[in-house]
């Protein structure tokens, strides 16, 4: 090979060097652009995710008050006075009876009936419950009768407690346990469901500290995997009531969350294993079915778990809690209700619908932000703060 070839050759492996040079350099400039992109992302994710757990959740230590002791009946005794439910419906007295109140003192008694049955319907009662009780007002009261309002109120008292007869219990309320299917030997598993916003998170970290305040052994699961500051709500509350949590790093089937917690809770003689669910609309379908694999799962450990399936209703959704508990029960089988922010709302004629439609028991209802303001429900009490709230 000639020397000038020699040298073109030369020429040309130095061009082709160079190019690949640039190639790559392109390249690895982009890659790195990439990761630099997507650590950026990243890294505003978590921030984001950070000040929403941080958003979310409770400032407990600073707003609810220590309590004394919990009593012989299980309930819990407070320096604090307790929240007076005749006060805490005194909203959906006035909505529902105040209406009705009013009516009466208008003088139209022609229209009493019609007029009547129109605020029942638009009381959150439920459409079967109005027309039992729209029954119930004209088979007791005769046409002279039914001008009397003290007559018409107490003929809806005494039904809407026949409503209740049916469902729940007439004994006295004897702390939370009594309210829980509580087995004897093994874990007795509670699987809480909801919407998101009903309040299940808050719910779950009250039960947890009410339990483990009557001496219960308690594991809190946290099964909501897909909402990030679902399971630092719930580190929060068992750091609180002194409970352990199950919330395995990097498990994102919330189906293998609740399995293994069961298992735990067996393995290890806890007395209540209590999971947590993603929040989700009673219309999505997908979720749903992926709630029932939850449930399906937990027999694979104990054959009767969950012993009790508890739905959380916000009782400001009226009409659409007892939509959502419908489904939900037609998924699940429920075996009762958690009804939240009783407290103010003018919708809490919810209770009596569900108990007429579903026949679905209240365990618990919610009138404050404090732990104790989550307390057992008794018919008796609620029947009777109802009608005393408006006296």
């Amino acid at each position: 090979m000639s020397p000038g070839h020699e040298h073109q050759v030369e020429i040309l492996f130095g061009l082709v060097a160079v190019l690949l040079t640039v190639i790559f350099g392109a390249i690895f400039l982009s890659f790195w652009k990439r990761v630099r992109a997507e650590n950026k992302a990243e890294e505003a994710k978590a921030a984001a995710l950070t000040h929403e757990a941080k958003r979310e959740m409770p400032t407990m230590a600073e707003e609810e008050p220590v309590l004394a002791h919990v009593d012989s009946t299980g309930e819990f005794v407070s320096d604090i006075e307790a929240v007076d439910l005749s006060e805490a419906l005194k909203k959906t007295e006035e909505n529902l009876f105040g209406r009705i109140r009013n009516l009466f003192k208008s003088g139209d008694n022609n229209q009493y009936l019609d007029e009547i049955e129109e605020i029942l319907y638009t009381s959150d009662l439920g459409p079967t419950t109005v027309q039992r009780l729209m029954g119930a007002l004209n088979e007791k009261l005769s046409k002279k009768e039914r001008a009397d309002y003290e007559l018409v109120r107490e003929t809806l008292k005494e039904e809407i407690k026949n409503i209740f007869a049916g469902s729940h219990s007439s004994a006295p309320t004897q702390g939370i346990l009594s309210k829980i299917n509580f087995v004897e030997n093994g874990p007795t598993v509670l699987m809480i469901v909801g919407v998101n916003g009903a309040g299940k998170t808050t719910s779950i970290g009250k039960i947890a500290s009410q339990l483990a305040a009557q001496g219960k052994k308690v594991l809190v699961a946290a099964g909501d995997t897909f909402r990030a500051a679902a399971g630092g709500q719930l580190k929060v509350w068992t750091d609180r009531a002194q409970v352990e949590i199950y919330s395995p790093e990097g498990v994102t089937d919330p189906s293998a969350v609740a399995f293994d917690a069961v298992a735990k809770g067996k393995a290890q003689n806890y007395d209540i294993v209590i999971v947590d669910t993603a929040g989700r609309l009673h219309t999505q379908a997908n979720l749903m079915e992926e709630i029932k694999k939850m449930k399906r799962v937990m027999t694979k450990v104990i054959p009767e778990a969950p012993h009790e399936t508890l739905i959380v209703l916000d009782a400001n959704s009226g009409q659409n809690a007892l939509m959502q508990a419908k489904e939900f029960h037609n998924a699940l089988g429920l075996t009762g209700a958690v009804l939240t922010k009783m407290d103010g709302t003018a919708k809490g004629g919810v209770a009596v619908g569900l108990a007429q439609e579903l026949q679905i028991p209240i365990k618990l209802i919610g009138v404050g932000e404090r732990i104790q303001d989550l307390r057992t429900f008794s018919a008796q009490e609620f029947v009777d703060s109802l009608f005393q709230a408006g006296r």
